[in-house]
């Protein structure tokens, strides 16, 4: 690492070290780190710049490198480490653990998704860390090896919860099977448990955030019975205070808001969107519900938070932040759009207009401060299934269809796809940006895509890794 980037790098460190609010929605010190689900704050957005628009398999990629097992967990960035979180399946275990009795909608016991599967099989639950520059794998420890409380949709994984890191520590959450602290060698320095969170066999979701000294965990279950929000000691893993909630199973994770001189901890939930006081937990205030599951994470505009979900029902609603009390059907709920969203993929506020995709790629443009439609209808080229999240750059918005299909499209009031690409490979992970390179997490590989330099050198084939280190090159 060249003297300039390790002083900046511990400058920023130390800066952040000795700012408890580090993760505070507008923090510019933590330019060019990805340290959390959908970036510095949980919004999707980078303010950075220079990154690619083009790229293939052959094409912009500085490298790839082969990742064991299969999740959902985006990449997280800080520094030269990107941490990751992977599940691998062993072998069938006939009578090693019945599913947990479900309730249906109407609270009645006995529901079984049919699409239910994994409860049978041993499986390891792993947190990696890779090298930014080479792609090396340079540590991966086993978090949990055993069977697991619950099933998992077929879609789904036991890893798709994404970490988040201050810089120092690294916290990995698997849900039902705990939340485990590394520190950037590997190290575990503690493990915390939070019980089982039972999601109707469909399986975990939801990412830690960290507010100051405290790591935060969303653990709504079922039809709402047992379901809480916890913070926890960051450095101990100790319980500092719990808040029970009667909102049923949810994968979205909160969001930080400044409302004022308060921060408001932001929980979707199809009952209720609750605002805690997150130093302490105490609820601020309540609004409408999402009505269907909440899966897409929260965002926010100015003195607004955008609460999404597509299951049953196809709603976004934008509340007031800053309130007091039970909000519900007040004039707190600012306005309501019924149609466009999605089922897994959330949204993204940039600029003036909030940029919703569905299921099959298309685009609906609100303003978001009135809800008004800018545009609806946005169609991507190609078919496509969507549950990677929207993130934005520059003037620009990237999604990745589980085919592997990215389409970067232009922000502002008229749709336009600027490029298509493929990486050939499925991705159901959201991309992260750092440092001018966006990372895919594919079906089997990890990728660093990176335009070329501004003298225009040609970065040369893509440098694979597998996973015993040996490097091969690309095509």
């Amino acid at each position: 690492m060249k003297k300039e980037v390790r002083l900046e790098f511990l400058l920023v460190t130390m800066i952040l070290a000795a700012t408890p609010g580090w993760s505070a929605p507008g923090d510019n010190r933590l330019s060019g780190q990805w340290p959390q689900w959908r970036g510095p704050e949980g919004r999707g957005l980078s303010r950075e710049t220079g990154f690619a628009t083009e790229w293939s398999a052959a094409k912009n990629i500085k490298w790839k490198t082969e990742i064991p097992g299969s999740g959902h967990s985006s990449p997280v960035v800080w520094g030269d480490h990107i941490f990751l979180t992977t599940s691998i399946k062993g072998e069938p275990v006939p009578g090693g653990r019945e599913a947990p009795v479900h309730l249906d909608f109407s609270h009645n016991p006995g529901y079984l998704h049919p699409d239910a599967v994994g409860i049978d099989s041993f499986h390891r639950v792993e947190t990696l860390a890779i090298h930014a520059k080479t792609g090396k794998i340079l540590w991966k420890q086993m978090s949990y090896e055993g069977l697991m409380s619950d099933d998992h949709h077929k879609s789904n994984n036991y890893a798709s919860s994404t970490v988040v890191t201050d810089g120092k520590l690294v916290y990995a959450f698997f849900e039902s099977l705990g939340l485990y602290a590394y520190d950037f060698k590997g190290k575990l320095k503690w493990k915390s448990s939070v019980g089982d969170v039972i999601k109707a066999g469909l399986g975990p979701g939801t990412s830690p955030i960290l507010f100051e000294k405290l790591i935060i965990l969303q653990c709504d279950q079922e039809m709402g019975k047992g379901s809480f929000i916890t913070a926890l000691d960051k450095t101990t893993g100790k319980p500092v205070w719990r808040a029970e909630r009667k909102n049923r199973r949810s994968w979205a994770t909160p969001l930080l808001v400044k409302a004022g001189d308060r921060y408001e901890l932001v929980t979707a939930g199809a009952e209720s969107v609750t605002a805690y006081d997150p130093a302490t937990g105490k609820e601020l205030w309540k609004a409408n519900g999402t009505e269907s599951h909440p899966i897409p994470s929260p965002v926010a505009a100015p003195n607004l938070v955008i609460l999404t979900a597509g299951s049953q029902a196809k709603r976004a609603l934008a509340i007031r932040t800053g309130g007091t009390g039970d909000l519900t059907n007040s004039d707190a709920v600012v306005w309501r759009h019924d149609k466009g969203t999605a089922y897994v993929a959330s949204p993204v506020v940039h600029g003036d207009y909030l940029y919703l995709v569905s299921d099959a790629g298309i685009f609906t443009c609100l303003n978001a401060a009135t809800g008004e439609v800018v545009y609806e209808g946005g169609r991507v080229p190609l078919p496509a299934r969507i549950r990677a999240s929207l993130v934005a750059f520059e003037d620009k918005l990237l999604v990745t269809s589980d085919e592997g299909a990215s389409f970067v499209i232009r922000a502002g009031p008229k749709f336009e796809v600027l490029a298509t690409n493929s990486l050939e490979e499925s991705v159901w992970a959201s991309p992260a940006l750092s440092r001018g390179t966006i990372f895919i997490r594919g079906a089997k590989h990890l990728f660093a895509i990176q335009a070329p330099a501004n003298s225009g050198a040609d970065l040369g084939p893509a440098l694979a890794v597998t996973q015993d280190g040996r490097k091969e090159t690309g095509q």
